[in-house]
């Protein structure tokens, strides 16, 4: 599995929203471009993606943007990248239920590999949420930060 500069700017974008969830207010797509450092015209391409695939909703016009329709903890990164980049198996024969016209799925030694491969990426992605990622977030900035106290 690679993930793209598109499936990267799709999480990118997720978890820029995802600090708005909950809030009355929409997100100019500017402001996420620049936040996230996002060429605008190709995060408009990503935001119609994840729009019509139910994750966003939109205001048009004057004080227009997006906002996030499920909250951060029910998504995963796994659907994102998924939903962008395609299948996570490194290979077709990767999947479980795989339909080989090849005919060495029973003897095929690489194909076990490409099974465990699949299994441990999907239990990583399809396991964390936007929440989490959140969380993380935060985390970073106050380590990065450090604390000061005076007395």
């Amino acid at each position: 599995m690679k993930v793209t500069c598109k499936g990267d700017y799709a999480l990118k974008s997720i978890l820029d929203l995802s600090f708005y969830y909950g809030s009355s207010e929409v997100v100019p797509l500017s402001d996420i471009s620049i936040r996230q450092n996002i060429p605008a015209k190709y995060l408009e391409q990503i935001m119609l993606v994840l729009k019509g695939a139910g994750y966003l909703k939109s205001k048009r016009g004057v004080g227009g943007g997006f906002s996030l329709t499920k909250h951060p903890q029910d998504i995963t990164v796994g659907e994102i990248i998924k939903l962008i980049e395609g299948p996570i198996e490194p290979i077709a024969c990767g999947k479980n239920d795989y339909d080989s016209d090849c005919g060495e799925e029973e003897c095929c030694a690489f194909r076990e590999v490409w099974l465990r491969v699949t299994d441990c990426v999907s239990s990583i992605v399809d396991r964390v949420t936007f929440a989490d990622i959140m969380r993380r977030v935060r985390e970073l900035k106050e380590e990065r930060m450090g604390y000061h106290y005076q007395i």
